[in-house]
């Protein structure tokens, strides 16, 4: 029997420092990484039906978190691709829950093991 393809995870967060952080935690998934709306927009382009989850920060040098959030659950190949959002903006919260993300992670939350189990629930692994 031939291995499983790996999950992928599309990371998008202008903070270099916090693509590594989740890189390392989440290491047995495939990643893709962008750190800017534009880069975003290419990455859901190109991998439209392959991506298992997306974890979105809300602040991006080139546009507004929820407003890539909004196309992503407006797009046909996108919108049932679960959506983490990620702030140290607590109240957006409620906005980003009420606009389809399936959770909100307030920075700073890097309790690897809190990630990895959070991330595999939402990946059908936990």
């Amino acid at each position: 029997m031939g291995e499983q393809p790996k999950k992928k995870i599309l990371i998008i967060d202008d903070a270099e420092v916090n693509q590594m952080l989740l890189s390392r935690m989440l290491e047995q998934y495939e990643l893709v990484n962008a750190s800017t709306g534009d880069q975003a927009f290419e990455s859901l382009r190109a991998n439209a039906g392959s991506l298992s989850l997306i974890i979105l920060d809300l602040v991006l040098p080139d546009m507004n978190g929820l407003d890539l959030l909004r196309f992503i659950k407006a797009d046909e190949e996108l919108k049932d691709v679960p959506v983490v959002v990620m702030s140290a903006q607590a109240q957006m919260e409620q906005a980003s829950l009420d606009m389809g993300a399936v959770e909100f992670w307030r920075k700073p939350f890097w309790n690897a093991q809190e990630v990895q189990k959070r991330v595999a629930q939402y990946l059908d692994e936990g």
